[in-house]
Formats: C-alpha cells, structure tokens, sequence
C-alpha cells in the first residue's frame, strides 16, 4: 500500500545490512570507518528473500545507524543525539508517492549550515536555498544569485548543533536540491534531493568538515598535481585572437611584458584561432591570423610561456568537418541515428558522443596532430557543459545524453589527458576544463566561469571559490578583472589582482564590451602597484607549489574558508578572511572606496603580519590601499618557502625558508620540491623536507631533513617577535 511499505532484513553481517519490500530492496553497506553507502532500487527483480536476524550493532566509533522498517526510516546518532535522520513518515518515492523519479527527504535543524554543492553562487552557507544540480553556459551571471553555472556536484556537508555529516548522491542526471526552501503542513521541517530514474545510490559521511571533505575526495577519486609553471601569471583575452591580426598582437603582448619586466608562464589562447569567417570551427587553425602556428608557438615557448589552446567539444554544421563526423556516427543522435543538432556558439552544431570509443580516438588524434604536434603541451577543454536537455537524444548503446551529461566532460577530458600523456609520457599534463563533476579533478584545474566585472562579482566569486574548494576541486580560480562586461575600473583591477596573489590560478582573462582586452598594463598608471602584485605572487609560488604537493598527497585545500580548520564560534564565514595552504591567512577587500578590511585571528593560533605579532583572538581592523600589497598573516609555527630572487621577465629562483617562530615549545613542517613537470618525484626524485624547530628561551633551533634524493640550494631566514638568535642545523 502507498505511504505504507513493510521491509524485512533480508541480510545481516558487520559491515551490510539488506531490506526488501516485494520488489524494492535496500542496502546499507560500510564502505569505510567513517562512511556508509546505502542503495535503494525501486524495481528488482529477484524474488522476496526469508527474513534473517540482525547480528549486533550498525555502525560507525560514536555513530550508531538506525533503520525502522516501517518505510526504511533511517537514523543516525551521536552518543545519545540525534544527528539526522530519513523524515518521517515517508523519506523515499516508494511508489512514486511524491511523483516521477527517485526522493529522498531528511530532516533539517533551523539552526544548521549546508556547504559545497559545487559552484554555486551566494554565500558559503546554502541552508535555507535550493539549488539545481546541472551543468549550464552561464556567460556574465550574476555571481550573487544565478543557478546553475558550470559544475555538476550532488554532495554536501551539513553541520548541526550535534555534529556534522556529509550527503553525496551517485547521479551524473539533472537533479534537485532543497535545503529548507520548502516547507509542508504534514511533515516536520526537511531538505531533500530528488532526479530521474528508478535507483537511488548515496553516500553518507561522518566526522569535522574536513574529514567528510576528504572522504568525498577519496570517494571521487584524487587530483591531478599540476606542472609549477601554472601558478604563476598566465595570461588569455578573446580581443587577440578574435583580431584579424592576431599573431602581431600575440607578439605584442610579449613585447610588453618585457617592457614592464613581468613574468608570465602560460597563455590560454581563445578559440579566435579557429574561426572560419565569423564561425568557431574546434582543429582548424585559421591561418590568415596564424600563418605558422608552429613557429608562433616555438617563439612564445623560447620566452617561458606555454600555450593552452581551446577547444571544444562540438562542431557547427558549417564546419568542415562535420559532414564526415555525422557519416561516422561520431556525434550524439536522435533516436533516427541522425545527428542531434543543437544552438552552439551563435550557430546550430552536433556534440560529440565521447561514450563511443571511435570517437575518443578521434579527439585524441586531433588533439595530437593540431595542436601536440606543433609543440602545445597542454589543453582548454571548454564550453563542455553538453547542454542537451531533449530526453530523445541518445548516445551510444542508447543511452539517454540529458542523463549523463557530466559523464560526457568527464570523457573528453580523459580523451584530452590520453593524448598529452601519449605525446609527452614525462610531462605532468597540464589541463583546464570549465565544466564537469567533481571526479574532473582527476584531469584538470578549473575556474568560476564567464564571470561578470563589478565589485559584487569580485565579492561573490570569492564565495564561489571556496565553495568549490568545499566540493573538491582544490585547482581552481577567476578570471581576474572579470570576463564580461566593460573594462574594470583601475580600482577593481587591482582589488581583482590582490585576490587572485592567493588563488591557484592567476589568470586575467576579458571579452569585455568595447572590444578591449584587460591587461596588466591597461592603466598605465597604475602599473607599478600592478607590478608589486605579480612580484609578489612569483614570490609565493614556492609555498603554493608545496600546497599544491599537500592538496594532492593529504587533501589539504589550497584555499579554504577558516572554518574548515578552526572551530571559532567568533570566525565570521561571509567575512572577507580565508586560508591559504595551512599556514597563511589572506585578508582581501571587495567593496569600492574601502581601504579597511575587518580581520579576526582564530585563538588557536598566534599570527605574523608585516613584522607585528599578534596572538590569538585578535580582531583588527587591517589597512589595504588598493595600490599595495595584497594583506596576509602567517600562522606562528610556521614555515613559508619563498623566492627571493629579483623579480622580473627572466625571474630566477632563490629559495629562502622564513620559519615564523612559537613563542615556545617545538613544530615541525614538511616543504615538497622538485623539477616541476616530471613524474620523478613518485620514485623519490625530489626534495622532502623535514624542517623541525625547537623555540628555547634565548635561542630558536631549526633542523633539516632531506627525505627525498634530490640535493636544493636554499637559505633560511628566522622571523621572531622575541628576537631570539637561530641555530641551523642541515
């Protein structure tokens, strides 16, 4: 009967438990210590199996599971609280109770938090909202309210007056997320998922924030660790490549990075080079705008950059290719075998159907012979949000494309990633891609999209980013300035620029209305403060690399909100604070004409900053002209590798490891180096250091372990408010 459904234990050992109603059957399954896997299918078809008895407890150290079976309510406590639970009477669409599709309802406390859920935009807390959960081009959003954007990540942390726990549902389909938005006379208050299909699979996390984070990685799968020359300034503009005379432009651009003595290690080149009149045509090198692509890239790779070429995974009807493509079945069809034709790019086009083989090939052939062969090392998977939502529309095998559609990202991606690890096996390859689930992390770095230039964008986006960085995706940032709209003020560019010193990704990049393309030198008036930003940045690139070493081996965000680290009750989590790595603390300014920013210091540790120390607790008002520096403090007990080597075009390298002195007692840090690129570091061809220091009365000790079989040079500088003298011991 409907709303009222009887399950037996059909199954019962330590690590699963099993319930059957005629034929729906549900599973409970440990999947780790602190994660529980549960499936429930709407139509099985094997026959109802005898009722068995329940051996011991369920469930995970101070969490005990519990399931009532009248309607499989499922339960979790902390000791002798409840964390959550199914909502009663009814959590699942038993028999489409709550309509078509798969539900799932639990409980909600008022007084609860929500994060993650991908790039979604808004605050970090998304209790109270709902969301919808598919990919979108999403040009010029509003960074505050728009939804969707450009990420597909079903998974969420939860935190409550009990504990925390985190929810991952197993779906590449567009879904529904509501987090108290709705409210219903009959049931108490609730969130609930909801998407197609007959199967429902989640996941179930338990413990801080950051271990339910880390399990969903582990969960996910781990990162891909990026070469060290991405995280310095790498530059892109659509104005270059979509000018006539692009190639003289692409050489101007190197002409005044060495006018202003700035470095720059990459340039995402849009997808201008490709255009067929005014039509983008993915592997066709325009050569009126390029006339030697190879040689346009031999001389940009002589001057240190390297070039990451766009590319897209669907082709216009007017390119020429495509009829060759449809004859090979190559793209997603309708349900005659044609191709499906869909609005792409200001014209009609036919994505590409990755789930058939012969067309991973393909890619990857393409990839390799246009671009890999001319001596491009790296890929910009972009506009692969295969925005398909027609339910006719099938992929190979006959698979419903609206249902997988991050499945299809994620698989040109890997086809992208085969091809550069095929042509250079010794190179870590180098990949961004814009859309995706959250596996693409296996791949490839990304970024917040097509955002919008304005002081709330920058201030939003923010928020956008260390929600990622909740989701997983540890690689990420913003095109700085903003990508749509006008030409950002001197102000915002430089509010943009102090952002972005602390972001994995430090990339300007613009289409902006008038045709202009944003650049370090548009005002040149302002380009020395400009100049002290990207100075600044190439002197962290030592410690964000080692962060980046940290994200991959430990699932440490690179950024992260402070929350995630300290349990504060006074930290404020729209405030305009984050973590960098574990031992820097950013301080940033959003709004126009404001040159103070409010800085809380969480009590769990004592801070440096610009030569003061403050201990825990402190709550300042810090000053930050727009033309300075960006702001940061540094943990105490710290160590921060830098360079200190002049800056400039040709910048070298100088390693200094600044040890931020405890005011006592011992703490130890390990710092990761290596060539950069290679995979040699996975055989122990690197350095690992092993830096202890012991902080005595007169006299701060530091000693140097080298764990790893590569010999650095690098010098060590003490940083101590008691001045004490330093005793180096290597």
């Amino acid at each position: 009967m409907k709303f009222s459904h009887k399950f037996n234990l059909v199954k019962s050992d330590k690590n699963t438990r099993a319930y059957q109603c005629g034929s729906i059957y549900a599973e409970l399954t440990k999947q780790s210590p602190r994660c529980l896997m549960v499936k429930i299918d709407r139509k099985h078809n094997a026959e109802e199996q005898p009722k068995v008895t329940e051996i011991g407890a369920f469930g995970f150290g101070d969490i005990t599971v519990n399931v009532n079976p009248d309607n499989l309510i499922i339960s979790y406590y902390k000791g002798d609280r409840l964390l959550f639970s199914d909502r009663e009477p009814l959590a699942y669409n038993l028999e489409n109770e709550f309509g078509e599709g798969v539900f799932h309802y639990i409980s909600r406390e008022k007084s609860e938090k929500v994060y993650g859920l991908g790039d979604k935009s808004g605050y970090l807390n998304k209790a109270g909202k709902s969301y919808t959960i598919e990919t979108t081009d999403s040009m010029g959003y509003d960074a505050e309210n728009s939804d969707p954007l450009y990420k597909h990540v079903p998974f969420y942390i939860c935190e409550n007056p009990v504990g925390c726990y985190g929810i991952e549902y197993l779906t590449s389909d567009t879904a529904y997320i509501d987090l108290g938005r709705e409210h219903n006379n009959y049931y108490k208050p609730y969130k609930y998922f909801r998407s197609g299909g007959d199967s429902l699979t989640y996941f179930v996390y338990f413990g801080t924030k950051l271990e339910i984070l880390q399990q969903h990685c582990a969960i996910v799968g781990g990162l891909a660790f990026p070469p060290k020359w991405s995280f310095d300034y790498c530059a892109s503009t659509m104005a270059y490549t979509d000018a006539p005379d692009s190639y003289r432009q692409m050489l101007g651009f190197i002409e005044q990075l060495k006018k202003y003595d700035l470095s720059c290690r990459g340039f995402y080149l849009s997808s201008g080079y490709t255009s067929i009149g005014d039509q983008r045509c993915v592997f066709n090198w325009n050569y009126d705008k390029f006339p030697d692509p190879a040689e346009f890239i031999r001389v940009f790779r002589e001057n240190g950059i390297e070039i990451i070429p766009n590319i897209k995974p669907a082709f216009l009807v007017t390119h020429p290719m495509y009829k060759a493509l449809a004859e090979k079945g190559l793209f997603i069809k309708n349900p005659d075998g044609t191709p499906f034709v869909t609005q792409f790019w200001d014209n009609l086009g036919s994505y590409l159907d990755f789930t058939n083989p012969e067309t991973k090939e393909f890619w990857k052939r393409q990839v390799t012979e246009k671009l890999l062969n001319l001596g491009i090392t790296s890929t910009w998977n972009d506009n692969n949000e295969f925005d398909i939502k027609d339910p006719d529309a099938v992929a190979f095998h006959g698979n419903k494309s609206s249902a997988i559609r991050p499945e299809l990202t994620y698989l040109m991606v890997e086809s992208s990633y085969e091809a550069q690890m095929e042509k250079y096996p010794a190179l870590r390859p180098f990949l961004s891609t814009r859309s995706g689930g959250a596996k693409i992390r296996r791949y490839a770095q990304t970024w917040s999209g097509d955002n919008y230039t304005s002081f709330k964008d920058l201030k939003f986006c923010h928020f956008i980013g260390l929600t990622m960085s909740l989701s997983g995706f540890y690689f990420y940032g913003h095109d700085l300035g903003g990508f749509s709209g006008s030409m950002p003020s001197r102000e915002l560019l430089l509010r943009w620029l102090q952002h972005g010193v602390f972001e994995p990704r430090f990339t300007i990049h613009s289409w902006n209305d008038d045709g202009t393309a944003t650049m370090p030198w548009s005002y040149p008036d302002i380009i020395q403060s400009v100049r002290k930003l990207f100075a600044q940045r190439a002197r962290l690139i030592p410690y964000l690399y080692a962060s980046a070493y940290n994200a991959v081996k430990y699932e440490i965000p690179m950024n992260a909100p402070l929350f995630l680290y300290y349990d504060d009750e006074k930290i404020d989590e729209n405030g305009n604070t984050f973590m960098v790595g574990r031992d820097i603390l950013a301080a940033c300014i959003f709004d126009e004409n404001e040159e103070y920013v409010e800085v809380y210091l969480p009590k769990a540790d004592d801070w440096y900053s610009d030569g003061d120390y403050f201990n825990g607790g402190t709550s300042l008002k810090a000053h930050v002209p727009a033309d300075s520096e960006a702001k940061c403090f540094i943990r105490a007990g710290s160590v921060i590798p830098v360079n200190e080597a002049e800056y400039g075009f040709k910048t070298d390298e100088k390693l200094v490891l600044n040890i931020y002195a405890a005011d006592s007692g011992s703490f130890s840090s390990e710092l990761f180096f290596d060539d950069g690129e290679s995979f040699r570091y996975l055989d122990g061809d690197c350095a690992l250091l092993n830096i202890c220091v012991d902080c005595g009365e007169n006299e701060v000790t530091v000693t140097v372990t080298n764990l790893g079989k590569t010999d650095i040079d690098y010098g060590v500088k003490l940083t101590d408010y008691k001045k004490r003298t330093m005793k180096l011991k290597k």
